[in-house]
């Protein structure tokens, strides 16, 4: 946009000098020629010097009739001057010293001059004193130039203003664009400048974002100390359920023993919710990093497919993988456990006798993983949301989970530098993570 706008305004400033320079030039060659085509055509009617001699003796006009041989006849000169220049087809111009008072240097006219040929093959040149309107003339064009550079000097400004706008503007928008795909509100827009409007924008952005990270780390903080502080209690009601179903008395009564039984398997839900928050808190906490090493993710993936294998052959699960070898700094124990997610949410939504497929390429610099089942899929509307905490598509409200697995196989994503995101596939739904 900014180089458009150059281009048009440079257009304009050189429409502009054209006619400027050639409006104001041809105004003074055609205002000279009139007066001497006036003059020709007032003298040209005679041939007799003294009549011409005393139509031009006047002080504004200088002549000289020359005779076919080059000899003066008469004339306010002496002879033809030596130095001429163009002004435009058939007129010269050319300066004659004027003497000046004494103790003054000598100063020059400017003259204007056409040369008609009798018919006798005489000659006569009549010039115009010019020097006023010479003076006027480079006056206008001074100023005509003048104009223009200041009107580029205008429109260089005005490409560097608009392109610090659009440079700042651009900023702002990938900041944001890079908060709304990541989700990390630790972002921040740089600020270069402090004068302009739009670094003073930026600043109440980042004043905004610190708002909001700040807010968003509370809501954290608070399900986060629910969960520590509940774990304990809810690990003592664990075992005294235990107990109390290992009593006598209810294992001998059936209704009691199952009442127990379900508020135990409740219990271990309530345990393995709390343990999950806990988990992603101290993922999201960035003090991981030191468990971190060189992985083969394939020999990885393989590990978790053993696990899952008897769930896989249960349900006559057919898995397909397409693994190439390659090696990411990670921690094994977390990538482990977000793989096992995905692979868990893959074998419970898949059907009987479906169909998991894997990947494990190398897309240019990037790392991908990819896992498509064939299961019901998730409403378009819903992509985005599965990987926040307690989410659960209304399809899946009445299958077991918290709600938890996606976001932690997010916070682990996020503390290897990478990116997940959800589509639905020709099959189901497709998972994919980038390792940069």
């Amino acid at each position: 946009m900014a180089v458009l706008f150059l281009m048009l305004c440079g257009t304009a400033v050189i429409i502009l000098g054209y006619f400027s320079y050639y409006f104001t030039r041809g105004h003074f060659v055609h205002g000279t020629e009139a007066i001497i085509d006036t003059d020709l055509s007032y003298v040209s009617q005679w041939q007799d010097p003294i009549r011409i001699a005393s139509a031009l003796d006047r002080p504004d006009r200088v002549y000289l009739l020359l005779s076919p041989d080059g000899k003066k006849i008469v004339g306010s000169l002496d002879e033809l001057p030596e130095t001429v220049s163009l002004l435009a087809e058939g007129t010269l111009t050319f300066s004659i010293p004027v003497a000046s008072e004494a103790n003054s240097p000598d100063t020059e006219k400017d003259y204007a001059a056409k040369i008609y040929t009798y018919p006798n093959k005489n000659r006569l040149l009549i010039g115009v004193d010019i020097t006023p309107v010479t003076s006027d003339y480079k006056l206008m064009q001074w100023l005509s130039f003048l104009s223009i550079g200041f009107m580029v000097l205008v429109i260089i400004t005005s490409y560097l203003i608009s392109r610090f706008v659009a440079t700042n503007t651009n900023r702002i928008a990938l900041t944001a664009k890079q908060i709304i795909e990541t989700g990390d509100l630790s972002q921040r827009i740089e600020l270069t400048s402090r004068w302009d409007d739009l670094s003073h924008m930026a600043g109440v952005i980042n004043d905004l974002l610190d708002r909001i990270q700040l807010l968003m780390r509370g809501i954290r903080q608070v399900s986060d100390n629910i969960a520590h502080d509940l774990r304990t209690p809810l690990t003592r009601l664990h075992h005294n359920l235990e107990d109390l179903r290992s009593q006598d008395h209810i294992a001998q009564n059936q209704q009691a023993y199952e009442t127990v039984d379900k508020l135990v398997n409740e219990t271990d839900q309530m345990q393995r919710t709390f343990n999950a928050l806990l988990r992603i808190s101290r993922i999201e906490s960035g003090k991981q990093h030191s468990a971190f090493e060189p992985l083969e993710l394939g020999e990885l993936l393989q590990d978790v497919i053993e696990l899952y294998e008897p769930l896989l052959e249960e349900k006559s699960i057919t898995l397909k993988k397409d693994f190439e070898t390659l090696v990411l700094q990670g921690d094994r124990n977390l990538l482990f456990q977000a793989f096992s997610n995905l692979m868990d949410n893959a074998v419970k939504f898949t059907p009987t006798g479906g169909r998991i497929d894997l990947g494990l390429h190398k897309q240019g610099t990037e790392t991908v993983f990819v896992i498509e089942d064939n299961g019901p899929g998730v409403p378009a509307t819903d992509l985005e949301k599965i990987f926040e905490r307690f989410y659960r598509a209304e399809s899946s409200r009445h299958t077991p989970g918290s709600g938890l697995g996606l976001s932690l196989v997010g916070a682990v994503t996020d503390l290897h530098k990478g990116h997940i995101s959800a589509e639905n596939g020709e099959k189901g739904l497709r998972l994919t993570i980038r390792f940069s």
